[in-house]
């Protein structure tokens, strides 16, 4: 899995020390490197964003106000010199906030951080076809989640009243039976 990320900084040094940052971590690519909040809104726009490494006192548009507007596929990784907005950060799901002068070794575990959310949310993300179209839905049962692949179903059967008390599910002429517990 490669993580497509954007560094926003005001300051060029601190700009540019984690663009190498992330240029040698393996599983990040750099998508680029904006100089304010309104430049990184643009660029965000216009490309696939999965990570912000984001500055938060910038002039016009501040880090924080930009966080709030990125979509819900794009997190934030804050990285400011003033720890008064840590829990602010917090507010806005911010998967991690650093306090400069950030070192590799705590830039990377951030970057680690990141790399197990996106890991998770697409274990988690039903699978499709190229067009948008599921091939596989996960079903809650024996407490745990099971994919069950959409051409491998023959049938969905409900029993009892219409919410259902049991629903039978055939895949390859087998059926899994599942209870009602199981999927709630």
């Amino acid at each position: 899995m490669v993580i497509e990320s954007l560094v926003v900084d005001d300051e060029p040094l601190a700009r540019d020390l984690l663009a190498g940052y992330v240029k040698q971590t393996p599983f990040l690519h750099l998508a680029g490197a904006s100089s304010s909040a309104v430049e990184a809104l643009s660029v965000l726009q216009q490309e696939k964003i999965d990570l912000l490494f984001l500055d938060i006192q910038m002039p016009q548009l501040n880090g924080l106000e930009l966080s709030r507007m990125v979509g819900d596929r794009t997190r934030v990784v804050f990285t400011t010199a003033f720890e008064q907005y840590a829990l602010e950060g917090f507010r806005v799901d911010a998967l991690d906030y650093l306090l400069k002068p950030i070192s590799y070794a705590e830039f990377l575990r951030a970057a680690n951080k990141a790399l197990r959310y996106f890991e998770q949310q697409q274990a988690v993300a039903p699978a499709t076809d190229g067009v948008g179209m599921a091939h596989s839905i996960f079903v809650r049962t024996d407490y745990k989640m099971v994919q069950l692949h959409l051409d491998q179903i023959l049938y969905v059967e409900s029993l009892k009243d219409y919410r259902g008390e049991v629903i039978l599910v055939g895949i390859n002429y087998e059926s899994k039976e599942l209870k009602k517990d199981d999927y709630k």
